[in-house]
């Protein structure tokens, strides 16, 4: 371990971390010192251990009870301990650097908070099976991969070549060997600090400060959700929250958007799929998920009641869904009502507020979508989702195919009603989330403060 690690050249200061094993009090420069002094421990213990013959290993780091009768695992988290002794420094430093940061209020940790370390650190670089005992050891290893991919990838007439990462089954292009350095670290699960009161580990010193601000008795509740009203303790949790809104991935075989890739895998399961490979036992009823079986079975051949648990109540119903609805409402005076936006009427479920929006009002589901979204409003009333949130790119899906298609006369013709008239497009990877409008009519295109896909009425058609 003479070698000089890659990491070590891009820190200017070492922090001096005390080694925990029992009886010793040496103070080391830096982790990787550390880590070398561990192994200086481990050898002198597996001398002992061979000595007396002993088939149970026990670790010799203060306050730690963990056991265990294989010598390798041993050393995985002898040099866990190490690692960790830096993060909690690490962690304490900022705290101190930033007084304005609360503290931490959770429970105080007794001892380190170590993973389970069943098995060597692997290395998933591109034709490289190496493994490590030590997690210092590894991360080094990681970071003279992306140096040394920078080195071989670079020319001398591009100032500043793409770095690419060759981790398995990943291939992203980073803008420079820093950014790939960053990058990597998710894939190793590199952690940076560590909170010194309560021991959770954290990539970076913003979730850090994240987890401190978050807490119960810290949170000041700053920052609201224009979407769902919801609260957070910070501008960076509410901008990650914020990307939950946005629809970034778009079915191929309809218009239908989702925030997400399981929403659009459930989507493509239940709309456009006719298998059902699941089928009960009982009866010829076909489901496509356990969870609906489950479910099949427990209402109708199962029967099962649900009773309410409020004393002299004797109301009883099937559903788990019913049973909360009634305890909002008779025993938590806080009704469910459906409010129209346009006439100010109100229905006890979503379905009759879909069908009085149909036949009173002339509004039509949205291309793609099988039913009306409701959400809930200020007041605690749930109002139809006139607005949805689109990414750039599944915006341009939508709108590529609708104005390249030319009518009879030679002339574009219009998007279809399915999908409205006026889009505001919301750009998530500015930071300050850059808006666009895109619209088929000049006289419609104008900064109107939201994401705005209309939905079409029956007089659109007219």
């Amino acid at each position: 371990m003479s070698h000089q690690p890659a990491s070590k050249r891009k820190k200017i200061v070492e922090l001096p971390l005390c080694c925990g094993w029992q009886g010793c009090q040496e103070i080391c420069n830096g982790e990787w010192n550390l880590n070398s002094h561990i192994a200086e421990h481990l050898e002198t213990y597996a001398a002992e251990q061979q000595q007396q013959s002993e088939a149970e290993h026990a670790c010799q780091w203060n306050d730690c009870v963990f056991r265990t009768n294989c010598a390798e695992e041993l050393e995985r988290h002898a040099y866990y301990h190490g690692y960790y002794s830096q993060l909690l420094l690490q962690g304490k430093l900022e705290c101190d650097l930033h007084p304005e940061i609360p503290a931490c209020c959770a429970p105080a940790r007794m001892a380190d908070k170590l993973p389970d370390l069943k098995q060597n650190f692997h290395c998933g670089w591109m034709d490289c099976k190496r493994e490590f005992v030590s997690i210092v050891e590894f991360q080094d290893h990681i970071v003279k991969h992306a140096l040394f991919e920078y080195d071989i990838q670079k020319t001398p007439d591009d100032e500043r070549p793409k770095t690419q990462c060759n981790w398995n089954l990943c291939h992203k292009q980073m803008d420079n060997k820093y950014r790939l350095i960053e990058h990597i670290s998710t894939h190793s699960n590199k952690k940076l600090v560590a909170c010194h009161h309560c021991g959770e580990v954290f990539r970076t010193k913003t979730t850090l400060f994240d987890h401190l601000r978050r807490q119960p008795d810290n949170n000041t509740n700053s920052f609201q959700c224009a979407q769902c009203f919801k609260f957070f303790a910070t501008q960076k949790l509410l901008r990650s929250h914020v990307l939950r809104h946005i629809n970034g991935f778009k079915c191929t075989m309809c218009d239908m958007t989702c925030s997400s890739a399981s929403d659009l895998t459930t989507h493509i399961r239940y709309r456009h799929l006719k298998d059902k490979p699941l089928k009960c036992s009982e009866c010829e009823k076909r489901c496509v998920r356990e969870s609906d079986l489950l479910k099949h079975v427990e209402i109708v051949h199962n029967k099962t009641v649900h009773r309410c648990e409020h004393p002299d109540c004797q109301y009883s119903v099937r559903t788990y869904a019913q049973m909360r609805r009634h305890f909002l409402e008779v025993h938590g005076n806080n009704p469910i009502l459906y409010a129209c936006h346009c006439c100010e009427r109100f229905f006890k479920s979503g379905k009759s507020l879909s069908t009085h929006l149909m036949q009173k009002h002339g509004f039509r589901l949205p291309s793609g979508h099988k039913r009306f979204t409701y959400r809930v409003d200020e007041n605690g009333f749930y109002r139809l989702e006139t607005t949805r949130l689109e990414s750039m790119e599944v915006t341009q899906q939508i709108l590529a195919p609708q104005s390249h298609a030319p009518n009879h006369d030679g002339a574009d013709a219009k998007p279809s009603s399915g999908g409205g008239s006026c889009y505001e497009i919301v750009d998530p990877t500015n930071t300050e989330f850059g808006r666009i409008i895109v619209s088929n009519d000049p006289d419609e295109a104008q900064l109107v403060g939201e994401v705005i896909i209309s939905l079409p009425t029956l007089t659109d058609e007219l």
